[in-house]
């Protein structure tokens, strides 16, 4: 399985051949995508509905549909990354840009049947649920090596057993010569001498979750409304990390940098269900509760390593024919959420909306490969240490909505993405925090609409022990949808 470095939160994981709960993190926890009203609003339509990305929070909210309706959504933006590494600032950015969703209703009149259901939907489309897409990049001086990591893991082992056990690490470091054997004491030790090292490193991620989704609800003498809504999710995240030391002091060595790279491609496909209601205490005053089944994934991955050192009159690089490539196939489940809802409607003048959101990171658990072809591996131990260290979230959504005069609307949010970890020390990191807004308008046949929001977050990366870097990131994307009514 696949080979990471310490605990690097978001970012990484650690010297081990597992998954771990950095990739349970990654793929549980999602921010709001969707339709630009969505957006502004701060992804707060639990109670709300009518809007083609209200089924992602509430499918019961397609249910306020009485008029078929089809739109599609586009996005774009910037995520920008500060990291400080001791004492150095560096910063990255990242543009963004693709569909946010495409989606339709389809609406039935069921009034004359005389049951009390007054129409029926049945919605589907495609919605973006997760960008991956982000490079941040730090640089600084200090003394402890990736070399030192490399010649530890290395200790009690013989250089020929270094390609089977620790092929991604130790092995490159021990081939391109800057590790060195000590027969005497079966130990490593590194070509470097007492002096700092400058340290580089530029991570990049690219991929995202999309879902494909099929959606039905009943409205029940516009009083009561319910919804189930089946989805279809696929994972793509690739990442990519290149690490660069130099010596400040080459005295007693002839070594003077090496770089070390890192590939990692994750695929997935998983399926959940949601259900959900919406009840009017009265025209004005709406709850809505929502139940999100945990996601089931099936999973493959694959990652590679390579390492070239530079010295004072030569460059010893991995053989391109032998550089190391490992594969393997695993299950996932991710957690599913309780969702509660409250919604005021002032007449025609707008409206507003709170979702709290209820996620056990708990739930988050590896499951052995099913696959024949793969070795199957038990994951209790990775599993343990997930149980010890999530938690349940809290995630707040605010949206509220304003109508100036008719067919004009104004829009703005707020939306908190809760902590998953318990020791906020052993796992420095923010809430995410979104800010949001925007305009829209609407005739008969047809709505415009555009949003920006703004999610501010904080993450420690740590490539090694004793090797930290904070990363300060700010997303911004800005959504344009358009909508037509039939």
């Amino acid at each position: 399985m696949k080979h990471f470095f310490s605990v690097l939160l978001l970012f990484g994981s650690c010297l081990s051949f597992s998954q771990n709960e950095t990739d349970l993190y990654r793929y549980s926890h999602t921010g709001f995508q969707g339709t630009a009203r969505f957006e502004a609003m701060g992804g707060a339509f639990g109670a709300l509905g009518a809007d083609l990305s209200s089924s992602q929070v509430n499918p019961a909210g397609y249910g306020r549909y009485s008029n078929s309706t089809a739109g599609f959504s586009f996005y774009g933006g910037n995520s920008s990354n500060k990291a400080l590494f001791k004492g150095v600032e560096t910063q990255a950015n990242n543009g963004l840009g693709g569909i946010a969703n495409a989606t339709f209703v389809l609406v039935s009149d069921d009034s004359e049947k005389g049951k009390g259901i007054l129409y029926s939907q049945l919605g589907g489309g495609y919605n973006r649920v997760e960008n991956f897409r982000n490079t941040f990049r730090y640089t600084g001086q200090q003394y402890e090596s990736l070399l030192d990591e490399f010649a530890a893991q290395a200790y009690l082992y013989y250089p020929e057993e270094l390609s089977t056990y620790f092929p991604f690490s130790s092995n490159l470091a021990y081939e391109t010569g800057t590790i060195q054997y000590n027969p005497g004491s079966t130990s490593y030790t590194s070509l470097l001498n007492s002096g700092d090292m400058i340290h580089d490193r530029t991570v990049s991620n690219i991929g995202g979750i999309n879902e494909f989704f099929l959606s039905y609800s009943v409205n029940y003498l516009n009083k009561l409304y319910f919804g189930a809504n089946w989805g279809f999710r696929k994972i793509r995240y690739l990442e990519e990390y290149t690490h660069q030391e130099t010596l400040t002091n080459t005295s007693g060595t002839p070594l003077r940098s090496f770089d070390y790279t890192y590939n990692l491609t994750s695929k997935g496909q998983g399926s959940n269900l949601k259900i959900g209601v919406i009840y009017l205490v009265s025209e004005a005053f709406r709850l809505g509760l929502a139940i999100h089944t945990p996601t089931f994934y099936k999973m493959q991955e694959t990652w590679s390593a390579s390492m070239t050192a530079t010295y004072a009159d030569s460059t010893s690089s991995t053989n391109p024919s032998l550089i190391p490539e490992g594969n393997y196939h695993y299950r996932m489940r991710n957690p599913g959420k309780i969702i509660a809802s409250a919604a005021y409607v002032f007449g025609t003048r707008g409206c507003l909306d709170v979702d709290v959101e209820l996620m056990d990171y708990r739930q988050a658990h590896f499951r052995t490969t099913n696959d024949a072809g793969y070795t199957p591996y038990n994951y209790i131990y990775e599993n343990n240490v997930a149980d010890t260290v999530f938690k349940t979230a809290t995630n707040l959504h605010v949206g509220a909505e304003f109508i100036p005069f008719s067919g004009f609307f104004v829009r703005g949010g707020f939306a908190m993405i809760g902590q998953a970890f318990k020791n906020s020390t052993a796992y420095p990191m923010s809430a995410d925090y979104y800010f949001s807004g925007g305009i829209g308008i609407r005739t008969k046949k047809f709505s415009a609409d555009i949003s920006y929001k703004q999610r501010l977050c904080e993450r420690n990366y740590s490539a090694f022990y004793n090797s930290n870097a904070s990363i300060n990131n700010r997303l911004g994307i800005a959504t344009l949808t358009a909508n037509f009514f039939f």
